[in-house]
């Protein structure tokens, strides 16, 4: 008698999470407790779930309104998803793994912003107002005034304070500018000692240098291996693109000649792979494709941001970004990452501040993030250190944030958003951009059309990443 095939079994491929070093006050969101723990009652297929066909037999999936990234289904686990139009208990094997990719959800379950507070504080320290480029988008009023020791001591010691009287676990600080890497030995001696008062209050620490990349010492690159620093370079372009959007101050080229020799000869060989940061700005929206190019090409995890305009910046209205010019570049630059797709998740930076993990609220501001200035002062945002105010040794930091004249929202409460079903991956969009287009905070992002347009084609290609590494597992 011939042999009779089993039924192919249904397979559900679940994606992960990595963050990516940007220069944004992105959030740390809470971690949704997963439902693959609750087995009783009733479930459905949860309401306005996004799907895509992806080869073969494979389907993409995501609820936009809960979890994170999506998860593929071959055709058995999409019949068996069918199956929950009707409301029934978790029975099936796949169905628990269904529950934890948030395809199912509990009969009475209602969307909802994500809750739960963060377990970092991460603070800006701008380390210097000095630079050796001049970015026409920098928002930084260039001089050569610096951070002394004693400040950053004094930043340290409050930010230690409010992580204890905030119950944090974690501080989170990043060496920023100007260019950090210009006083190096400074941020050696202060991360120093924030490693010690850390230890001794037991808040586990972590840290960050942002860098145009063309200051790197070797003894820096050695001290960030050996103390775990993480490095994060800003990347616009290969070449003549990056130098013309990135030149060296008082002008010339050679700045990404510069970070990339560094890259080669000290970086890469000290076992330091850098996050890359791309600006997207009107003038380089056409050629961001080449920046993810080079970064995939070495390896690197890389994010696309969008430029954001600053009192600095208001005259250079080539930046200015064009809705449709922006999605046809972005649109480009992703053709580049399928032909390429990188093992590592990428999700968090392939689309401005849409996040992979939902949450409520587009950045740390009033939450779980503070900018402390070079003078010891407290600001919400870097790019409003402008209006940095000085605070009393024993301040609660985040209360001072959150009292600001910036409002870092919840998305439920922006205009414009309350129905939008990717809400809680964008969360509304940056509130200065906001405030800048609009005079408000409490409504819709000016880039909302763009995150609406680019969201389907980020989630097309991690799941296109969860594809290829399962391939490849099978063969």
């Amino acid at each position: 008698m011939p042999k009779i095939s089993e039924p192919p079994s249904p397979v559900v491929l679940l994606g992960s999470l990595s963050a990516i070093e940007t220069d944004c006050a992105c959030p740390t969101p809470p971690l949704m407790g997963t439902t693959s723990a609750l087995v009783t009652g009733l479930w459905s297929a949860a309401p306005e779930l996004h799907s895509e066909q992806l080869s073969g037999d494979w389907s993409l999936y995501c609820n936009p309104l809960m979890g994170g990234p999506p998860a593929v289904l071959n055709g058995e686990a999409v019949r068996r998803l069918q199956a929950f139009a009707a409301p029934q208990p978790l029975r099936e094997a796949v169905d628990q793994r269904l529950a934890e990719a948030y395809l199912v959800v509990p009969e009475a379950h209602v969307p909802a912003a994500p809750q739960g507070a963060p377990d970092t504080l991460t603070a800006w320290l701008h380390i210097t107002n000095a630079c050796n480029l001049e970015c026409p988008y920098c928002y930084i009023r260039k001089s050569a005034a610096k951070m002394s020791l004693e400040t950053g001591i004094k930043a340290v010691d409050s930010l230690i304070a409010t992580a204890r009287r905030r119950g944090f676990t974690g501080l989170k600080l990043k060496y920023a500018g100007g260019e950090a890497a210009l006083h190096f030995r400074m941020v050696q001696q202060l991360h120093a000692y924030a490693a010690e008062r850390a230890r001794e209050a037991g808040i586990a620490l972590r840290a960050v240098v942002l860098s145009n990349g063309t200051v790197m010492p070797a003894a820096f690159a050695a001290w960030l291996a050996a103390n775990d620093v993480r490095l994060m370079i800003s990347v616009d372009g290969i070449g003549q693109e990056h130098d013309a959007q990135r030149p060296w101050r008082g002008g010339g080229a050679g700045a990404f000649a510069a970070l990339e020799r560094n890259l080669r000869e000290r970086l890469l060989p000290s076992g330091i792979r850098p996050d890359i940061c791309i600006t997207v700005t009107g003038a380089t929206a056409h050629s961001a494709c080449h920046a993810v190019a080079w970064a995939l090409a070495h390896g690197l995890p890389f994010s696309l941001n969008f430029y954001r305009e600053s009192d600095q910046s208001t005259t250079h209205r080539h930046l200015r970004l064009e809705e449709q010019q922006l999605i046809a570049g972005l649109l480009q630059a992703y053709n580049v990452v399928e032909q390429a797709l990188p093992d590592q998740p990428f999700l968090d930076g392939l689309l401005d501040l849409v996040r992979a993990q939902a949450h409520g609220h587009t950045c740390g501001v009033g939450q779980n993030y503070v900018v402390i200035s070079h003078e010891g002062q407290v600001a919400q945002c870097q790019m409003e250190l402008e209006h940095a105010r000085p605070f009393d040794p024993g301040a609660d930091l985040i209360a001072l944030v959150a009292a600001g004249p910036l409002h870092n929202h919840s998305v439920d409460d922006k205009e414009g958003c309350r129905s939008c079903v990717w809400r809680y991956r964008c969360a509304g969009g940056c509130p200065i951009v906001t405030m800048r287009a609009t005079g408000r905070t409490d409504v819709k992002s000016p880039n909302c059309n763009i995150y609406k347009a680019l969201m389907p084609a980020a989630l097309r290609l991690e799941g296109l990443r969860l594809l290829k590494l399962a391939q490849a597992r099978s063969v």
